[in-house]
């Protein structure tokens, strides 16, 4: 049975990972700060793919600008 290039693919990149992970196997807090931001990287990835897919959407928060109007100085529009 042979096998798909896309299992190949992700065979050849965890044992990369696995590898480079041992060759820093001395310095424990960078390999923590790179793995953490990889399983960052990787949920914000797949929040954002099943956002799209399944038409998620924030609603748009209209107040949260206001906060920069006292800065400003600029008067707010009158309320409808």
């Amino acid at each position: 049975m042979p096998i798909e290039p896309a299992t190949r693919v992700i065979g050849a990149a965890f044992t990369s990972g696995c590898v480079t992970v041992h060759g820093f196997r001395r310095h424990p807090d960078a390999v923590t700060l790179v793995l953490a931001l990889v399983a960052y990287a990787l949920a914000t990835t797949v929040a954002s793919l099943l956002a799209a897919r399944f038409s998620w959407a924030a609603a748009p928060d209209p107040g949260g600008g206001w906060i920069f109007v006292p800065l400003s100085g600029a008067e707010p529009p009158p309320a409808p």
